[in-house]
């Protein structure tokens, strides 16, 4: 008998697991002591009938999510982040529903997953007794997530069919991208700040670049022979996708701005740099950015990012292909590109003014 009454009223199970190791556990109740019996008498039997092939092996969930992330190792560091949340948050899943195996995951689990993603819930920071909804673009990277995860496992042939087929993703309004107006720009880089931050707001606006690869960019990566920026992987910094690996053209007023950091350098590593010579931090860059916005009047939102739009908008409004925009911005596909198009209709006008009295012909 495995499970034996002690003097002290508990009850304690001693069995011996799937891999023939010892156990010895005491609980409360004769019925917990029973449900844990089972569990190991259920493994047990799953594994002879493995043995005698009557059943095809199962795969832990545990060791499928070990196998997931071990895919995002190559990832940048914020990428790597997000997934490993996704893989700890569905392991709490699966160990609140007991879910063992993968096998064991049902289109119902993925519907109660999806139900538990777009559920409101109390404000993180405490802060406010406010219920928040989740935003779409975040529950729709856990439902992307979990259908490569579990696309994975039908590959690997650990389970037949994918359980997240039947959930989709919500759909996400795209707003246009914001970007700086002439004017803003001007009355932007007119106010006073540091040399330091001045020159690296200008390298975003006439790169495109995003902050990452700006703060990352060394001497190395800058030919003024051939009049190039090269964007690059390195050993501490991952270009967002391969697509965003790419020359861009230093066109005159990105050369002379160079020039004479090049020859007044603060750093001998990094053309854009701090104050003090040290790689550009975000926050600080941020904070610097908003500040001086706020001096200049601009009452539109200022952050980063936003130079790149800018960029990328004055390209689309002076008629550059939207190919060439794309390789100039590192994006994967035209389809990332023509969110940009969008800010500039103006041609459109003159161009359907063609249908004006099209009944009176």
């Amino acid at each position: 008998m495995a499970i034996k009454q002690k003097k002290n009223g508990k009850h304690l199970v001693d069995i011996r697991d799937e891999y023939g190791t010892r156990i010895q556990r005491t609980f409360k109740s004769k019925s917990d002591a029973k449900t844990f019996e089972g569990d190991i008498y259920r493994k047990k039997y799953e594994i002879l009938l493995v043995k005698n092939k009557l059943r095809e092996s199962r795969y832990p969930t545990d060791r499928a999510l070990e196998d997931f992330i071990s895919t995002k190792n190559e990832l940048r560091p914020t990428s790597i982040k997000k997934y490993s949340y996704f893989v700890k948050q569905l392991g709490i899943f699966f160990n609140a529903l007991g879910i063992t195996y993968i096998d064991e995951f049902t289109p119902d689990h993925a519907t109660l997953f999806y139900n538990e993603l777009v559920k409101e819930k109390p404000d993180p920071t405490g802060n406010t007794k406010r219920m928040l909804k989740p935003k779409p673009k975040t529950t729709n990277f856990f439902i992307q997530t979990a259908k490569s995860f579990f696309t994975q496992e039908v590959i690997k042939n650990h389970i037949k069919k994918n359980p997240f087929l039947h959930i989709k993703s919500l759909r996400v309004e795209k707003p246009k991208p914001e970007y700086y107006t002439i004017d803003e720009l001007k009355n932007f880089f007119s106010q006073e700040m540091h040399d330091a931050y001045r020159n690296a707001f200008m390298g975003l606006l006439l790169t495109g670049m995003r902050f990452g690869e700006l703060a990352n960019l060394t001497w190395e990566d800058v030919d003024f022979e051939k009049r190039f920026l090269y964007v690059r992987s390195k050993e501490n910094f991952k270009t967002k996708t391969q697509n965003s690996e790419r020359a861009i053209p230093m066109i005159d007023d990105l050369q002379k701005l160079l020039l004479v950091i090049y020859d007044n350098k603060k750093s001998s590593k990094y053309p854009f740099c701090s104050p003090l010579g040290k790689q550009l931090k975000g926050r600080r860059m941020l904070e610097t950015c908003k500040q001086v916005a706020v001096k200049a009047g601009v009452n539109t939102r200022a952050f980063l990012h936003k130079f790149r739009h800018t960029y990328a908008t004055f390209l689309i409004q002076r008629g550059i292909p939207i190919e060439s925009i794309k390789e100039l911005l590192g994006h994967w596909s035209v389809v990332q590109t023509e969110a940009y198009a969008h800010n500039n209709s103006d041609h459109l006008l003159p161009q359907a003014s063609r249908l004006n009295k099209l009944l009176s012909q």
